[in-house]
C-alpha cells in the first residue's frame, strides 16, 4: 500500500481589518509567521476578500464606522457567522453602540502584548 503525502497547514488563519501601517507592522511581528497566516484588509474589502474561512477576525474600531452608518460588525458576522470577532480600539466599549451585539471580545488600546496574544489564543481554543 502506498501512502500519499498530505500537506498539513498548521498555521492559524487570521483576518485583520486594520488600515494603519504602524499597527499592521506591530501585529505582523506579534503573530509569528510560522504560527499564523495573517491577511490585512480594509473595511471596503468585506465580501470581496478571498481569505477563506478565517479562524479569527480582528477589527480595529477606527476602521469600523462607515459613511452610511452601516454596522460593519454585523456584516462581518453575516459572512463569517461562526468565526470569533475581536474588536480592538482606543475608544471605550460603550462607544461601540450596536457593534457590541456582534463582537466576541473587546480589547482596549493600548494593550499589553502578552495579554493580547493570550486573548487571541483563548478565542482560537474556544472556536
Amino acid at each position: 500500500m502506498t501512502s500519499i503525502p498530505v500537506a498539513i497547514n498548521l498555521k492559524r488563519k487570521l483576518l485583520i481589518f486594520e488600515e494603519e501601517d504602524s499597527m499592521q507592522t506591530i501585529l505582523s511581528e506579534a503573530f509569528l509567521p510560522e504560527k499564523f497566516q495573517v491577511e490585512f484588509v480594509s473595511r471596503n474589502a468585506i465580501g470581496i476578500c478571498n481569505f477563506s474561512k478565517p479562524e479569527l477576525i480582528l477589527l480595529d474600531y477606527n476602521s469600523a464606522p462607515s459613511q452610511n452608518g452601516e454596522n460593519l460588525c454585523e456584516r462581518i458576522k453575516a459572512i463569517f457567522p461562526g468565526t470569533p470577532l475581536i474588536v480592538i480600539s482606543a475608544y471605550p466599549l460603550n462607544n461601540l453602540g450596536s457593534y457590541n451585539n456582534h463582537i466576541d471580545l473587546f480589547i482596549a488600546k493600548p494593550f499589553d502584548l502578552n495579554y493580547f496574544l493570550n486573548c487571541i489564543e483563548s478565542c482560537l481554543l474556544e472556536s
